[in-house]
Parts: C-alpha cells; structure tokens; sequence
C-alpha cells in the first residue's frame, strides 16, 4: 500500500475503513433474499482477487507467506467469518447484524487469553458482561414477535461472525510484523473464496443486470475497506483497532436507515449502546479516558 503521512496512520484510517464496511453491508443488504449468501460471499472475494492480481505487478512485489499457519488460518478463520457475517444481514437489518459481527474485539480478547495466555483483568470482564447483555438485547429484539426462525438463525450467526473475526484478527496482528497488508489480503480472499464456493454452488439462483451494481459495491468497497484496515492494524494494538471500527455499525444502521428505510426498534437500539459501551469499556479506552492512573509514588 502506497506510504501514508504518520499522522494519518492508524486510527484516521480505521475511520474510513469501518465507513467502507458499512457501505458493504449496505451493498450485501440490497441482494438479500434474490442471491444465496455463497454467491455474494464468492462475489465479494472474486472482485478482490481480481485487484490483488494487479496490484502485485503494479507496485512491483510479490506475496510473502513469512508465516504459512497463521497466514492460513487468517484466511480461513476470516472467510468463515464473513459467510456467517452475510448469513446474518441476510435475515436481519444491516444495523443489528452489523453489531453483532461488531463484538470481535471481546472475541478477540478472550482468545487472546486462551491461545496467548494473557491475563484476564476487571475491565475485560465487566466489559465481556455488558457486551453479552447488549448483544442478547438486539438478538431479543430481533427474534421477538413470534420467535421467527429466520431472524433467530440470522443473530446466531452474527454471533458466530464475530468470533471468527476475533480469531482471525489474532492472526492478522501475529501476521503484521513481518507480513504486508497485501499478502495478508490474499490470505482473505483466496480462503475466503473457496469457503463460499461450496454454498454458491449448492443454493446458485441467476443473476440479472440489477445485482451487478451492487455486487460490485460488495467487492470493491471490501477491498477498500480491507486494504485500509490491514494496513492500519500495523499502526495501532488489537484494542485500539476493534474500539475504532465500533463505528462501523453506528454507520451501517444510519445508512440502513437513510437509505434502505429500515426501522430503528428500540430495544436494539438500547442493546446496540449496551454492547458498543461494554466494547469499549473491556479494551480499555473509557478507563484510559476517565479512571485517573496512579501516580507513583515518591
């Protein structure tokens, strides 16, 4: 990726990034129900492996695998994620599927705790209940009114979604010390890719001129998104990455909204604060901003 001024590394780019990933949700959103998921997960990585094919020679490098395991399991473990992910806007709105895929950071750290072996502090739990609270309020609010079998399976997987992301950020920030954000890419999509293959060709439904557009817009705002949150991912720690893209689903529901005319019920709402404030206290920003930090001692 070209050089950026340091100034606008990490977190002024995770900004734009978590705005391209509402922008694909909303794309993803408005074939919901005409194509199966495997088609549009298959769209989304296809277009991204059509860019990775000429950014390599264009900026004159070559894929670098420093790591093979982990530079596999950053693919599979994201392409899983965005399977679930595209499960999940496909049976709900943008915004509450967009939220619950939001709750990586806590996936995250609690990954963390079993596969690195880092401690567990009062924060991280505090913030694990309130996320979990929050998340159960939107999955409630999505199901209730007859329990719909659609919308249930839908919040599942948007669970589910984030865990795999959780995971495959752990891979990804493992990967970044010696790993180019396009090599890491190409983990993505050509894992990605073979993930959504099977399901596209077991649930294929045709293709008219209107699902082009939007298609594209899945793809390329992906890459977008992607590339810029890779690379930023070098600049910032796995804290500070997953409170930033909170902003993703603050968008995807005000576009959702705006754009799509879907309601703003309440109780998601409410579960949506829940679980953003319960993100955000359990990586640690808010006690970083408001608990004063001991002064040591003379």
């Amino acid at each position: 990726m070209p050089s950026v001024p340091e100034r606008l590394r990490g977190t002024p780019l995770l900004v734009v990034a978590s705005l391209m990933f509402a922008v694909m949700a909303l794309c993803a959103r408005t074939v919901a129900g005409r194509l199966s998921v495997g088609q549009v997960v298959c769209a989304r990585f296809a277009i991204g492996l059509v860019f990775l094919v000429f950014y390599f020679p264009l900026t004159g490098t070559r894929p670098r695998m420093g790591k093979p395991v982990l530079w596999t399991l950053r693919g599979l473990f994201g392409g899983g994620s965005v399977y679930f992910y595209f499960v999940a806007i496909d049976r709900l709105a943008v915004g509450p599927a967009t939220l619950l895929n939001s709750c990586w950071p806590i996936c995250a750290a609690i990954l963390g705790i079993f596969i690195l072996g880092e401690r567990v502090n009062g924060y991280l739990a505090t913030g694990l209940v309130a996320t979990t609270f929050g998340a159960g309020l939107v999955i409630w609010s999505t199901v209730q009114g007859g329990l719909a079998l659609t919308s249930g399976v839908g919040a599942w997987a948007g669970a589910l979604s984030a865990l795999l992301s959780g995971a495959a950020v752990i891979a990804l920030r493992a990967l970044r010390g010696d790993t180019d954000a396009a090599s890491i890419f190409l983990s993505f999509c050509f894992f990605g890719l073979l993930v959504g293959v099977p399901f596209a060709v077991q649930d294929w439904r045709p293709l008219s001129a209107d699902m082009v557009l939007p298609l594209l817009g899945v793809g390329l705002s992906s890459v977008v998104a992607q590339m810029i949150f890779t690379y930023a991912m070098g600049y910032v720690t796995a804290a500070a990455g997953g409170i930033t893209t909170q902003l993703t689903p603050a968008f995807s529901w005000l576009l959702g909204a705006l754009l799509l005319g879907e309601p703003l019920q309440p109780l998601a709402m409410v579960g949506s604060l829940v679980c953003m404030g319960g993100v955000l206290w359990g990586t640690g920003l808010v006690p970083r901003l408001f608990v004063p930090t001991p002064k040591p001692s003379p």
